[in-house]
C-alpha cells in the first residue's frame, strides 16, 4: 500500500508540473508568435515600400557636385543646363534629388546662376539654339513668353510629369535651369513661382502630345503607336530601327541606324527561334556597314531576302532560316 500511495503521489506531482510548464510556455509561445508576425509584417511593409518608392534618395546641394547630374538615369539629356557652372557666375544655387521609384525615377534638379551682362547674353544665345537631332527627327526648344510661366522660358520638355526649362530673369541677369520628373509642386525645394501654371495637371495631354526634344513618335499605318528617344547629351545621334520578317518558328531582324540625312546603315542581323518554351538567338555581322533597302521572304517562307546598297551598287543577300547561313 505504501508503494502504491507513493506512485500515485508521483503521478499527481508530474501532472501538476506539466500544467505549470504549459502555463509558463504559453505566454512565451504567444510572445514569440507575435514577434514573428510583427517581423514578417515589417519585412513585407519594407519590401512594398522599396518596390514602389525605392531606396534612399541621392541628394546634392553643393555646386561642386554639379557634374554628378548626369550619373543617374533620367528622361532627359539636360541640354538646357550648361556643361559646367561658369566660374564667374554669382549667387549660384544648386539642388539635386534623385530616387529610384517604381517604373520611373523621381528627380528634381535646380541650378540658378547670376551672370555678368555679356555672359548672360551668351548663355541665352546658347539656350535659344539647343536642339536634339535623332536620325532625321529634330527637336528644337520652344520659347514661352509668360504664357504658362511667370517669366520668359525656353522649354526642352513639357510633359504631364516631366519638365525641363530655363527661366530668364532679365533684370537681374539670372537664369534658373530646372528639371523635374514625377514631382508635385509640394515636393520642389525652390520658389514655386518658378513652376509653370500647368505643373500639377498630370493628365492635360493625350498620348503623343507631350513635348520632348529627346523623343520622337513611332508611326504605324499613320498612327502613333510608340515613343522612342535618346537621353544622352549628344546633340546629334542616329536613330535605331529594326526590320523583321516572320517565318513561323524563325524570325529575322535587321538592325539599322538612321543618320541625319536619312541614310539607314545595317548594324547587325539577329535570328530568333521560338518553339514552345525553347528560345534561341544567333547574331550575324555579314551585312554590317551596308545601306539597308528592304527585307522580304521567299514563297515558302524558308529564306529571307535582304536588299542592300554598297558603294553605289545594289545587291541582295539570301539568309536560309534552317541552315542559318547567308548567300550573296
Amino acid at each position: 500500500m505504501l508503494q502504491r500511495t507513493k506512485q500515485i503521489d508521483i503521478a499527481d506531482n508530474t501532472s501538476f508540473s506539466n500544467k505549470n510548464t504549459s502555463r509558463k510556455l504559453l505566454p512565451a509561445i504567444l510572445i514569440g508568435s507575435a514577434a514573428g508576425f510583427l517581423l514578417a509584417l515589417g519585412l513585407l511593409v519594407w519590401l512594398i515600400h522599396s518596390f514602389f518608392f525605392g531606396p534612399a534618395p541621392t541628394i546634392y546641394e553643393n555646386a561642386k557636385d554639379y557634374e554628378k547630374c548626369w550619373e543617374k538615369q533620367i528622361h532627359s539629356g539636360l541640354l538646357l543646363f550648361p556643361d559646367r557652372i561658369n566660374p564667374a557666375a554669382t549667387n549660384t544655387d544648386f539642388y539635386y534629388y534623385w530616387q529610384d521609384t517604381f517604373n520611373f525615377p523621381t528627380a528634381q534638379i535646380h541650378l540658378a546662376c547670376t551672370y555678368a551682362p555679356r555672359d548672360y547674353a551668351q548663355e541665352v544665345s546658347r539656350i535659344q539654339a539647343v536642339s536634339k537631332q535623332i536620325g532625321t527627327h529634330t527637336g528644337q526648344v520652344y520659347f514661352d513668353g509668360c504664357t504658362d510661366f511667370s517669366y520668359p522660358a525656353y522649354v526642352a520638355v513639357s510633359g504631364n510629369n516631366i519638365w525641363e526649362y530655363a527661366l530668364l530673369l532679365e533684370e537681374s541677369h539670372t537664369i534658373h535651369y530646372i528639371f523635374t520628373e514625377y514631382c508635385s509642386s509640394q515636393d520642389v525645394t525652390f520658389d514655386k513661382s518658378y513652376l509653370p501654371g500647368s505643373f500639377d495637371d498630370h493628365s492635360r495631354l493625350d498620348f503623343g502630345e507631350e513635348f520632348s526634344i529627346y523623343e520622337y513618335p513611332v508611326y504605324e499605318n499613320g498612327k502613333i503607336t510608340a515613343v522612342a528617344g535618346d537621353y544622352s547629351r549628344e546633340a546629334i545621334v542616329p536613330q535605331t530601327e529594326g526590320h523583321y520578317v516572320d517565318a513561323g518558328k524563325y524570325s529575322l531582324q535587321v538592325a539599322t541606324e538612321i543618320d541625319e540625312n536619312g541614310t539607314e546603315t545595317i548594324q547587325g542581323c539577329t535570328l530568333f527561334y521560338l518553339d514552345g518554351t525553347t528560345e534561341k538567338t544567333w547574331e550575324y555581322s555579314d551585312l554590317n556597314g551596308k545601306i539597308y533597302r528592304d527585307i522580304s521572304l521567299n514563297k515558302d517562307r524558308s529564306q529571307a531576302i535582304i536588299t542592300w546598297e554598297d558603294g553605289g551598287e545594289t545587291g541582295q543577300s539570301v539568309f536560309d532560316m534552317e541552315q542559318h547561313t547567308f548567300t550573296f
